[in-house]
């Protein structure tokens, strides 16, 4: 008999919001096209200053393919993007997806072994990559080891910036490039981004059929933290439908953003090789909005404030980072009652704190949204409400979008949700709740590119004919329906046989004041199985005034006896993925 999943969440739904959509299916090239031919005049990119529409933006993504294609590139070869938040980098993706090739982004913090691994493991093709990117981690090296590498594409930032700052920068030297371009270096030939551009009327893209189910769109690298990176596979249709759920989720909910249609902004400080700022780019194009291209975040953060309030961004994607980071600065304030176009922040990655949360919304007015999402689900799986948002919860599930807890022993039993009325009160019942967390639903992946055991443990057939995402994440749903995450599977804790969870510790421990950053691991101990330890950084003004032994004694006193951690270790900044997640596994590896 199979266990029907019951839809916990349909308590809480949004009324606003229907339960099930009718997606608009079209390849993510068409979907730029069809902006382009209702939105001609609207911004469509603005990067320092450089501005370009829609219509544009359609032209020159045209000729871009239409060279890639002279240089031999057909459906189905993986090219490689290696550039930060840059205007090359939304060309080179969807030239790419017009000729039914597969991007594949490379995190440009990348150096030469994970490059090489990544080029390798995805037979790609081609390379497109800033000039001084490859000045710094490849100009020099083996290429020969790079054996898919036929051609290697190089651009500059000055490329895309108004004339007077292109020239100024490179003048005084604060436009990093590369003076000297190889033309070949033993069988890779090296072009130009400029020159691989045809004329307008040159432009003679291939036509060519997508399967938007079955052929792949763009080849996403994760588990860099945990292990040797793997591809994840999303379609055409994964991504189109991901990017129709998340923006219905927000324009059912929020009467303003059928104003800004066509003209708002989308804030993208989180890296577009990164699923998490894909999806955010993929919005903005469905929206019309203006992709606002931030390469780097500022030191100063407060200045994203002002940009917000200069250009009325619409929208801002970030992680707990950036946010507590913002709420730091101290010129935060005087932006308050000034950021009107502002109508909300997304923050997914790690649990954000309720007093970043509080301080944040109360300078700026805009809801931030905590979510849940991977690489893996394209990457959104749910989204707080944005009228009835539940702190430390990662909201509920996008439209037609399933989940279920499963018992963490066998993988099968379904879990009912928590009845209590917070997750402390559970104590020791908490495992009758609380297991691995699986997805259903039309953006889950295809499976892991020549990786079919991880494939067949992650994506596993039901009796029903659905197909689960089995996630490896820790969690529950409680009463109200709202899902919780605790952990991943690898990072519970077996404290003297009591399952710990990591996040829920990290929690806790946020609501002390004194506290910035929190990471919480187990360490090997001969007696307990594992011990509780906290590796803790602390806010500017408590550093140097705080002791170790004072953050345990105010963990003993505010966690149950299970939980609390039996080691703290105060460091001056935690380790971090470019996206800002902690590096928990630096963290064991280094300090334990």
């Amino acid at each position: 008999m199979i266990e029907e999943v019951q839809k916990y969440w349909y308590k809480s739904w949004p009324e606003e919001t229907p339960k099930h959509i009718d997606y608009k299916e079209m390849s993510l090239g068409e979907l730029l096209r069809q902006t382009a031919e209702i939105y001609p005049e609207s911004e469509a990119l603005l990067f320092k200053g450089f501005r370009m529409t829609y219509s544009e933006l359609d032209t020159i993504v045209d000729q871009f393919a239409t060279g890639l294609a002279q240089l031999g590139i057909e459906k189905g070869d993986v090219v490689a993007i290696d550039m930060p938040n840059i205007p090359q980098y939304i060309i080179a993706h969807f030239a790419i997806l017009r000729l039914g090739a597969v991007s594949n982004p490379i995190l440009p913090v990348n150096r030469y072994v994970e490059i090489v691994h990544q080029i390798n493991d995805s037979k790609a093709k081609s390379l497109i990559i800033l000039d001084y990117l490859y000045e710094e981690y490849l100009d020099g090296k083996d290429l020969s080891k790079m054996d898919s590498l036929e051609t290697i594409v190089l651009t500059k930032l000055t490329e895309y910036l108004p004339k007077v700052k292109g020239f100024l920068g490179k003048l005084l030297g604060k436009v990093p490039t590369m003076k000297n371009w190889p033309k070949r270096i033993e069988d890779i030939e090296f072009k130009a981004f400029q020159n691989i551009l045809c004329a307008e009327q040159d432009i003679k893209v291939p036509e060519i059929e997508i399967d938007l189910k079955k052929d792949p769109a763009v080849l996403i690298y994760t588990g860099g933290t945990t292990g040797i990176p793997k591809g994840v596979k999303t379609s055409h249709y994964n991504l189109i439908v991901n990017a129709q759920q998340t923006d219905y989720w927000a324009s059912t909910q929020l009467e303003r953003m059928n104003e800004v249609k066509g003209k708002g902004g989308m804030l993208l400080v989180v890296p577009l090789a990164h699923s998490y700022g894909n999806i955010g780019m993929t919005v903005a194009i469905l929206e019309g909005w203006s992709n606002v291209l931030i390469p780097r975040p500022p030191e100063n953060l407060s200045k994203l404030l002002a940009f917000v309030k200069k250009e009325d961004i619409t929208f801002m994607p970030g992680v707990p980072t950036l946010f507590i980071k913002l709420i730091q600065d101290p010129d935060c304030e005087k932006y308050k009652g000034e950021l009107d176009s502002l109508i909300a922040c997304i923050c997914a990655a790690s649990p954000l704190p309720k007093e970043v949360k509080k301080k944040f919304e109360n300078i700026t007015e805009a809801t931030i949204l905590e979510g849940y999402g991977l690489s893996e689900c394209s990457p959104v799986v749910s989204l707080n409400p944005f009228k009835r948002t539940k702190i430390n919860t990662v909201g509920l599930p996008l439209p037609n979008t399933e989940v279920k807890i499963v018992n963490i022993e066998d993988g099968v039993s379904i879990l009912p949700q928590c009845t209590r009325e917070s997750c402390e009160e559970c104590g020791m019942d908490e495992q009758k709740f609380i297991g691995e967390v699986c997805i259903k639903g039309p953006q889950v992946m295809m499976g892991y590119l020549s990786r079919e055991e991880a494939t067949q443990h992650a994506l596993r057939s039901e009796p029903d004919g659905g197909i689960w995402l089995y996630t490896s994440d820790i969690g529950c749903i409680d009463k109200d329906g709202y899902l919780r995450l605790k952990d991943r599977k690898r990072d519970m804790i077996k404290y003297k046989g009591h399952s710990v969870f990591p996040r829920e510790v990290e929690e806790l421990i946020y609501m002390n004041e004194k506290v910035d950053e929190v990471a919480v691991v187990g360490a090997p101990d001969p007696i307990a199985g594992e011990n509780i330890k906290a590796f803790i950084s602390l806010k500017p003004e408590f550093k140097g005034k705080i002791s170790e032994q004072e953050i345990l004694e105010w963990c003993k006193e505010n966690i149950s006896p299970y939980k609390y951690p039996r080691i703290v270790e105060i460091l001056p900044e935690l380790p971090k993925t470019v996206i800002g997640k902690i590096l928990k596994r630096e963290l064991r590896e280094i300090y334990n």
